[in-house]
């Protein structure tokens, strides 16, 4: 639809002529609804939002367009593709784009109702930012428009009354996740096709964040907040994510979970924003670093026994419950300060089958690879202070470097070679004598 500008008189006039409200009374409309309801759920969206590399052309075309009052041959749609990228982050402050902000604004409050208006506040959520300028001017002009809006937005003006109150406004949709199961698919319900992305629902994850924190130690209030940060038809929340998986671990800084959630929250977290002790970036660069002590202690831990009940069930030997017991109890002992386990194919099949419950689990991010010997040996690899141990399932060696050799292997690798690592180790000791090599290792780390 082309587009034509309401008329030319500048912002400042217009902000004090008096609005006049239309009311229209129409008889009951329920089949209309019900297909304009259909409608909007198939195609949500009300505007096309630009990609990143078009918005600073669409922003100087509108800039241009303003100051030469020329509108030809642009579309409504383009109009509000504009605006996106005149009121997002990196240009919603600049100067030289103001008289483009002032020509919405008064768009806004003299255009009829149409498409224009519905776009507009597609822009006004998607832009949110608590106690900006543009958001506070977007919002007052919307305001006043709330009564002609269309029903792409009814919904969310009647779930969210507060919608074009801008203090108030997040506060009031944290509460409507709070009060949901599946936050995510609340506010989809509301009229929010891409919740994680809207600024003013990243203004309400602060709120919902602080208010559900304190119950986490409850498995329904962790479910809330997985089934928001990680929605079954959803992206997985990124940006934010950091201080939501702080509160998850925070519950647990000074005491333990059962095995079994312990388990079950390193997966999760895992699957959702990488192993901290492979990435550094995403959430974990800024990340409390007690807190992620807290995780890593799991993942140590989790990996120790990964290993143990893969040869427990594997390996029939009398000599492995007493070396099993042994690294276990290094462990309780918080002699182990790192843990990590190298498969070999026979194993890793395993333990998919077995030891991997949650579904979640990226066996070839989750754990190293053992390559010689045809895969049938697996290795546990521990940093134990200032020495790297390596121990393996059958007749392996243990073996102990210093941390500052060379030929030490490193932990959390993709690809190990056992034999490598058994031509490279200067100190080893067989467990035929499970009392003498216990000692060994004592006395060697």
């Amino acid at each position: 639809m082309k587009y034509a500008p309401a008329n030319p008189d500048s912002i400042n006039t217009l902000l004090h002529r008096p609005n006049t409200l239309q009311k229209r009374i129409l008889p009951p409309l329920d089949q209309v609804h019900r297909s304009v309801n259909s409608i909007l759920s198939r195609w949500p969206d009300a505007i096309k939002t630009p990609e990143d590399r078009d918005r600073e052309k669409l922003a100087l075309d509108m800039l241009s367009r303003v100051q030469n009052w020329n509108w030809d041959n642009i579309t409504t749609q383009r109009v509000i593709s504009a605006a996106v990228a005149v009121f997002d982050d990196e240009r919603r402050t600049r100067s030289d784009l103001e008289p483009v902000q002032r020509f919405y604004l008064s768009e806004i409050e003299t255009r009829q109702p149409d498409a224009f208006l519905d776009g507009m506040v597609g822009v006004y959520i998607d832009s949110f930012q608590p106690g900006a300028p543009h958001t506070r001017f977007l919002a007052k002009a919307l305001g006043q428009r709330r009564a002609e809006l269309g029903g792409r937005h009814r919904k969310l003006t009647e779930t969210l009354p507060s919608l074009f109150r801008p203090d108030a406004a997040p506060m009031d949709l944290a509460k409507v996740m709070l009060d949901s199961d599946d936050p995510y698919a609340a506010l989809k319900s509301i009229g929010l096709s891409t919740p994680h992305t809207s600024g003013l629902a990243k203004a309400a994850h602060k709120t919902f964040v602080e208010r559900l924190a304190p119950e986490l130690g409850k498995p329904e209030a962790r479910s809330k907040l997985f089934n928001w940060l990680m929605p079954e038809n959803g992206p997985v929340l990124q940006a934010g994510a950091g201080p939501a998986v702080e509160a998850i671990l925070s519950v647990w800084r000074n005491r333990t979970p059962p095995e079994a959630l312990r388990n079950e929250l390193s997966e999760q977290i895992i699957a959702g924003w990488n192993d901290p002790r492979l990435y550094n970036g995403g959430i974990w660069s800024g990340f409390d670093p007690n807190l992620k002590s807290v995780l890593l202690r799991w993942l140590t831990h989790q990996d120790m026994k990964f290993f143990c009940d893969m040869v427990t069930a594997t390996q029939d030997s009398h000599m492995w419950p007493p070396r099993r017991d042994f690294w276990l109890k290094l462990y309780d002992d918080k002699m182990i300060d790192e843990a990590w386990v190298a498969f070999g194919s026979e194993a890793r099949r395993y333990a998919q089958q077995n030891l991997i419950r949650s579904g979640k689990t990226d066996m070839n991010r989750r754990f190293g690879r053992q390559l010689d010997r045809g895969g049938s040996t697996s290795l546990l690899i521990m940093r134990i202070g200032n020495k790297i141990v390596v121990d393996g399932c059958h007749s392996y060696k243990t073996h102990i470097f210093r941390l500052d050799d060379d030929r030490a292997p490193k932990l959390y690798k993709r690809e190990y070679y056992c034999d490598d690592i058994m031509r490279a180790s200067r100190n080893s000791k067989p467990h035929n004598s499970i009392y003498n090599w216990s000692q060994w290792v004592l006395q060697n780390v």
